[in-house]
């Protein structure tokens, strides 16, 4: 039972974890070098990825092209979002942990693995 006199205490413990959980959660922000295994071989990108307003914002720069980026969501430690590329849209699903990503991606009929580093 929480009284006038343990309020104060019990206030800090759930203050203290609440921060613990908000430590814990991966931060995705930052320019990853992306290399994901295609149908032609091993394809190089740029993710980067910023807060704005709150939210996610992605950008994926594929042989110096910027591709739209739609649908950018951190779950977890699980990165979600969609790209255009040639004309296609691609899911790509990512887990983050530390500075490294694995995960893989889908579309347009074909599929793969990807890993990322995040820069310095």
């Amino acid at each position: 039972m929480i009284t006038r006199k343990t309020l104060p205490f019990a206030l800090a413990v759930l203050l203290a974890a609440s921060f613990a959980l908000a430590a814990d959660a991966p931060n995705a922000t930052g320019t990853w070098d992306v290399v994901a295994t295609t149908p032609q071989g091993e394809m190089t990108s740029v993710l980067t990825i910023k807060k704005v307003e709150g939210q996610l914002k992605a950008e994926f720069e594929i042989h110096d092209t910027k591709c739209p980026v739609t649908e950018e969501k951190l779950q977890g430690n699980v990165l979600t979002l969609k790209l255009e590329y040639e004309g296609g849209v691609y899911a790509v699903e990512a887990k983050i942990e530390g500075d490294a990503m694995t995960g893989s991606w889908q579309g347009a009929g074909y599929s793969g693995d990807l890993k990322a580093k995040r820069r310095p």
